[in-house]
């Protein structure tokens, strides 16, 4: 515990240390260097994300898994997200996977746009083994609070469905349903055409939807580090009812590759 409690202030720590720099780099942005309404408008057909994490929860358990999501640009107002998860714990390799399929609209009036997903867990370990689908739909709002500050809310709701013993991977509709509201807020600061840094508080992310009384605040950054690649991080803390009650701790990394640009 008190070795996962060491890696997870260094992390914050490294993390401090590269968001003060970036903000004292970018802190003379003016109207002047804004992107073009070309750099602006412009975005990916293809992409690739992908990236490690590693979770402690607060008995001290550690926990690690790799994720691949790739998004698709299908239409002009309309983009498929895949994912996929691969975790594993200590005592047990093979410990679980997740896997999702994502739609996305634009912003609309660039401000609202629409989330549905299906998504499969699959727990091998720990025990009992059980199988979750979780089926999610949300409203998304972004406000522009300045040129280069934006506010996002949003509100949704989760159709919720757990069979134990059961490690098919397959969506399902039998065993224990729990259906319950999901929200998020997060202030995003953007670093000119380079990427942003984001705050977020909120209950669902890019795999899975929490019930509402164990949401997570978080901190995380999106950096190009070349055309064709961007760094993404995030270190997130997730509690229990009480918000000093802690439930796990999350560090992510790993890079986004834009494959294909319109």
């Amino acid at each position: 515990m008190i070795m996962n409690k060491k890696i997870y202030n260094c992390f914050l720590v490294a993390f401090t240390i590269f968001f003060c720099f970036n903000s004292l780099a970018f802190n003379k942005i003016n109207k002047d260097t804004l992107p073009s309404k070309k750099e602006q408008s412009q975005s990916d057909k293809i992409s690739l994300l992908t990236y490690m994490r590693v979770i402690s929860d607060s008995k001290g358990s550690v926990r690690t898994d790799e994720n691949i999501v790739p998004k698709f640009k299908l239409l002009n107002w309309l983009k498929l997200e895949l994912g996929f998860r691969y975790g594993e714990r200590p005592q047990y390799f093979n410990s679980y996977y997740h896997y999702k399929i994502e739609l996305q609209t634009k912003s609309f009036w660039k401000t609202v746009r629409l989330i549905a997903r299906i998504s499969d867990n699959v727990i091998s370990f720990p025990y009992p083994s059980y199988r979750k689908t979780n089926e999610l739909f949300v409203v998304e709002t972004k406000y522009k609070l300045a040129p280069m500050l934006q506010c996002i809310a949003a509100g949704g709701y989760v159709f919720s469905t757990q069979q134990n013993n059961d490690t098919r991977a397959l969506p399902t509709s039998q065993g224990n349903q729990t259906n319950y509201p999901v929200f998020k807020l997060a202030i995003k600061y953007l670093l000119k055409d380079k990427g942003h840094v984001e705050i977020v508080y909120g209950s669902y992310d890019v795999f899975n939807p929490y019930e509402i009384n164990r949401p997570f605040t978080q901190i995380g950054w999106e950096y190009e580090l070349a055309h064709s690649c961007s760094l993404y991080s995030y270190a997130r803390y997730q509690y229990d009812y009480n918000v000093f009650k802690a439930y796990n701790y999350f560090l992510g990394l790993g890079v986004i590759i834009h494959l294909l640009k319109d």
